[in-house]
């Protein structure tokens, strides 16, 4: 079995970051408050997209329902 080094292993280009701030504002805000509607236990996903919210001057209360 041959080792190969972790530099020379091919994966998606696309970070987690670029695919949130791919999203339009609508998007973004709605997979937010889903995360709290779904009990969504990410809490980096979660500070990544409030902090990408925030980049867009977004208010990032959490909706209460």
């Amino acid at each position: 079995m041959q080792i190969l080094k972790y530099n020379l292993i091919k994966g998606p280009k696309k970070t987690v970051n670029d695919y949130l701030q791919s999203l339009n504002n609508d998007e973004l805000e709605t997979v937010y408050s889903s995360s709290f509607i779904y009990d969504l236990k990410m809490p980096d996903l979660i500070k990544k997209m409030q902090s990408e919210l925030q980049k867009r001057k977004i208010n990032t209360q959490a909706l209460l329902f």
